[in-house]
């Protein structure tokens, strides 16, 4: 880490946090590419998915970014735009003339952001981070390994505790609630999503793998109203996840 950046990820997470209550409709979604469950490439089906949801801010994960299995098109880009959203990119890996990653998509526009590379043998993955005046939201699509999981969740957690804001996470974290990676996970986290709902394959789900979460510390500011899988059995591979707290 290098000295500049390092001085930027100090103030990330130093900021004055904002004391006004907040409604926050969280919403995590392996979107595979607006790609669906028939293999359809269709934004235009995610972004419908996405309105419905009137989620504040979105974790997305499997997006292309200009690859020629997605016609060259910008996808995060282009469901902000349907979405009238702001979007904000973290390519984990060069693909197919693009890229590949994860990104956020939030009505609200980040005071800041910053990217950090997470391990993956198989893949490399990445941790996109992005501070609002009340809170601050990662998004991740961890490794299909569990050693690079643990490795990622101890980065995880060495960065969410120096957040002086309510600290959120979400994403597919490929593994079950009954893992070992998940048990670890639950030491320092509350898992704000449903984990007796699964989530994939969106058709007929079998698995559990995709969460929202937030840290132990920040458990009397928040207040969870409604959290649920959502029943969309044909934008994605994936079923989206959504809870809806109260920052106090």
């Amino acid at each position: 880490m290098n000295r500049a950046f390092a001085l930027f990820f100090a103030l990330l997470f130093t900021a004055t946090a904002a004391t006004a209550q907040e409604t926050l409709r969280i919403m995590s979604y392996n979107i595979r590419n607006c790609r669906g469950i028939d293999n359809i490439l269709d934004i235009q089906r995610t972004a419908e998915v996405i309105k419905k949801s009137n989620a504040n801010i979105i974790a997305i994960q499997e997006v292309d970014s200009a690859t020629r299995r997605s016609n060259g098109i910008f996808i995060a880009d282009t469901l902000a735009t349907l979405c009238n959203m702001q979007n904000y990119f973290s390519a984990a890996i060069e693909y197919n003339g693009g890229k590949y990653g994860i990104a956020i998509l939030s009505k609200d526009s980040a005071t800041s952001t910053v990217r950090i590379p997470l391990p993956g043998r198989e893949e490399k993955r990445t941790l996109l981070i992005a501070e609002f005046p009340g809170f601050i939201f990662a998004c991740t699509h961890l490794s299909l390994n569990e050693e690079d999981r643990l490795a990622s969740l101890a980065i995880i957690d060495s960065i969410a505790y120096k957040s002086t804001k309510p600290f959120f996470i979400a994403g597919d974290l490929n593994d079950n609630p009954q893992s070992l990676f998940v048990k670890r996970m639950l030491l320092n986290w509350d898992i704000l999503s449903p984990t007796d709902r699964h989530t994939f394959p969106a058709d007929t789900p079998k698995a559990t793998i995709d969460y929202i979460a937030t840290l132990h510390s920040n458990a009397k500011r928040i207040r969870v109203i409604n959290a649920k899988v959502i029943k969309e059995e044909k934008a994605s591979d994936h079923r989206p996840i959504l809870t809806t707290v109260i920052i106090e």
